[in-house]
Parts: structure tokens; sequence; C-alpha cells
């Protein structure tokens, strides 16, 4: 396992090489990729980018994860999670070309060893990759649900969330209120994958989440899936996707999580 000061130091010895999607058809020369500063996770690292054009537009914002950090991840109950800082998550700090293009502020990955709730549906082993629309220091006030039930109880105003997104009951401390797909396939008899889970709290849209299987990163297929949009956004005069996308290059064996295809709204 590599240490957190080898972690910082590798971090000028990376391939800061261009990220480059899938079947995307912007040409590697036509923008740049910006890191943020490398985590150290399982026995590898992980980091954030952001491809920007040479016109200073978002095209893509994502997580670069080595094929190493998916080893020797911890086991931590749900009860002593904090979902910021503990073993089993990770904050990535964004590039600040990230924070001025996009509403987003940071990236957290929540890894569940055994899933969570609710049972049958999403308790297989998965990380949860919350885009967070806030600051940390605002993530950090989110009390425990029965604390402040008005407070994840307060929906954002009509037209912020996407038509047939499902306000879950109660929510969790350090994150708020979930929104569930209601035609992610896993609620008609489908195995859980993937699917894409909306964020709120005090009336304001937080995050955004790929949720995505462990199997389904190490299996290294190349998926992009539309994110159905909301009428409204806030804040306005940013870059959101309008997609998020999961691969390995097998270049540098490496894996991939992005929202892209980005719109300015």
């Amino acid at each position: 396992m590599i240490s957190n000061s080898e972690a910082n130091a590798s971090q000028t010895n990376l391939n800061n090489a261009s990220v480059k999607i899938p079947s995307g058809e912007q040409s590697e020369d036509a923008y740049n990729t910006f890191y943020g500063p490398v985590v150290q996770m399982g026995n590898g690292h992980a980091r954030s980018w952001i491809n920007v054009s040479h016109d200073n537009k978002a095209l893509a914002l994502g997580v670069e994860i080595t094929d190493e950090a998916l080893q020797n991840l911890p086991d931590i109950p749900e009860e002593e999670r904090d979902f910021i800082s503990g073993p089993a998550d990770f904050l990535l700090p964004l590039h600040q070309k990230a924070k001025e293009l996009t509403p987003y502020d940071h990236i957290c990955i929540n890894w569940n060893a055994h899933g969570h709730e609710p049972a049958g549906l999403y308790d297989i082993p998965h990380f949860d990759f919350h885009f967070y629309r806030m600051t940390l220091g605002e993530q950090m006030t989110i009390p425990p649900y029965n604390l402040a039930p008005t407070l994840f109880d307060n929906d954002p105003p009509a037209g912020y969330m996407p038509d047939l997104y499902f306000h879950a009951p109660g929510g969790v401390p350090e994150m708020g209120a979930h929104w569930i797909d209601l035609l992610t396939p896993e609620l008609y008899g489908q195995p859980f994958t993937y699917t894409f889970i909306y964020g709120s709290y005090n009336g304001h849209v937080t995050f955004n989440e790929p949720m995505i299987t462990m199997a389904t990163i190490q299996g290294g297929n190349t998926i992009h899936k539309d994110i159905r949009q909301p009428l409204h956004f806030s804040p306005t005069n940013k870059y959101y996707p309008t997609q998020y996308s999961i691969w390995k290059d097998d270049s540098n064996n490496k894996h991939y999580i992005s929202l892209d295809e980005m719109v300015l709204r």
C-alpha cells in the first residue's frame, strides 16, 4: 500500500496525458485535461479530472482510478461511516477549472463493501460517486435525518428534478436526501449494475451520483448512459452533464467514470 506522502509525491510522476472518452467526438488536440491532486485509495490511488476545450468550455468531468485502487478496500460497518474522510470514503478535490466552469465543488467516492439499503436492491458491493454541488463545509453541516427532518424533506422547487425521480424516505448525514430513478432497471427485476441518483437538502439540489457496482467497474466494458434532465438549473451559466460514462483504458490499466456531453445552462 502506498502512503499518503508517497501518493502526493507520485502526482508529479503520473502520466498527465489527456483523458479520452471512448467514442467521444472531440479530438485530443482540441482540449486540455486538468487533474486534481492524487488521493490514496486501496492499494492505488484516485484523482479527479476535467476536460476543457481551447475556447474554455467544459466537456467532461470525472474520476480516474488505478486498477490497484480496487484492491484492499476496507469493510466498514454502516454505523461507523462519516461519508467524507473515513477509511472507506475518499475525498477528491477538483481542479480550479472544474469549480469555475461547472456547478461541482468536490467529489466523494464512497465504497460500500456490502452495499446499503434497501435490502434486495442495492445490498451488493458498489461505489457511490458523489459529485457535490455544495462546499465541503456545507456538506459537513448536514445532520442525521432525525435531527432535521424538515430540511431533508424540503424538496427543490418544481422543475429542478427530472420527471420520474422519487424522493426516497429519510436521508443520510453529510449527504442529504436521495432521489431514485423510477425507470432504473433494478426496480423491474433486473440485477443492479449502475444507476444515476440526484440528491437534495433544504430546497436545493446538492449532488449528482453515478452509483456503480464493483463488478461493473472491474468488468472493464465501455458504458454510456444518458442523464435525464430537469427543466431548471441552479446555479446558471455553468456546464452540466447530459451523459455519464464508465470505461477502462487498457493502455494505462486505469478505470474512468465521467459526467460528460456537457451543456451550458
